[in-house]
């Protein structure tokens, strides 16, 4: 079978390299800081390019490594970048405070409580990230005032946003703004205390569903976004593109085109896996 132009690249680039394994705290690429120091030292390790291989069957390896220049060349099977994944799971460690700088490509987020314990964050940070290859999902996190992701213009599966509180209590009000993000693959699925969201540069994503028990004026935040939904066709899983409730009312929005006629098609795909997604974030919490 004929490499991609990435993979032929990337085998070719690694004729004359060596093999070594990331270091022990980059662990083999899954970052889990639980102090200041570790956070830092873990997202350095995200400046430097991995890579994972393929094995004698042609199956890509688990295991991250980086590829050093040597004067001798060594026979390296197929490589390509490799992206971390990022997990926070008891922001106690962080004087309530979550601030990742520096963190600009991963594979994907997770910010969440260790259930049934939530997160003690008022603020959720990251004031460099832009890419996300797989997913954002943050969850259990009843007390975060202020979510910042500045720079943020893509995650190519979903962005799973739930500030809720547990029954009985009530969330602290918050006005969320996602000023660069252009993409969002499988859909963007916030819950919340919400007031106000703004997604200026929105332009491409399968399904928005907002679940608000503020003051989000949903009919005027779904007119707004509809338009990005260009992909989205209604299934029966999935009838309308933006969905949105809050004490102000609720509001479900699809553009004209959004019919049945695609079901075997990629935004039915998309939409499925949107569902796929949400089914195994909450598998990761129990």
């Amino acid at each position: 079978m004929k490499l991609s132009s990435h993979l032929l690249a990337a085998s070719v680039a690694a004729v004359a390299t060596a093999r070594a394994p990331v270091p022990k705290i980059c662990g083999n690429g899954f970052l889990h800081p639980n102090s200041t120091a570790e956070l830092t030292a873990m997202v350095n390790c995200t400046q430097s390019t991995a890579y994972q291989c393929l094995d004698q069957y042609n199956l890509r390896k688990d295991d991250f490594i980086t590829l050093n220049s040597t004067d001798n060349a060594t026979a390296v099977p197929v490589c390509t970048e490799a992206f971390y994944t990022f997990q926070v799971s008891d922001t106690s460690k962080f004087d309530e405070s979550l601030v990742v700088p520096d963190l600009i490509k991963v594979d994907s987020v997770y910010v969440s409580g260790d259930w049934p314990t939530h997160l003690n964050a008022t603020t959720v940070d990251f004031p460099d990230l832009v890419n996300v290859t797989g997913q954002i999902n943050i969850q259990n996190a009843d007390k975060v005032k202020s979510l910042k992701m500045p720079k943020l213009k893509v995650v190519e599966w979903s962005l799973h946003t739930d500030l809720s509180a547990e029954d009985g209590a009530e969330a602290p009000p918050i006005s969320l703004t996602f000023p660069s993000l252009t993409t969002v693959g499988a859909g963007l699925w916030i819950v919340g205390n919400i007031n106000a969201i703004e997604l200026p540069a929105l332009s491409d994503a399968s399904l928005i569903t907002i679940e608000s028990t503020g003051d989000l004026d949903c009919e005027a935040f779904a007119t707004k976004v509809v338009s990005a939904t260009v992909r989205f066709r209604s299934s029966d899983q999935s009838k309308d593109a933006v969905v949105c409730s809050s004490n102000k009312g609720s509001a479900k929005k699809s553009l004209p085109s959004a019919g049945n006629d695609s079901a075997s098609g990629p935004s039915f795909r998309a939409n499925m896996l949107l569902v796929a997604i949400f089914v195994s974030c909450a598998s990761l919490l129990v």
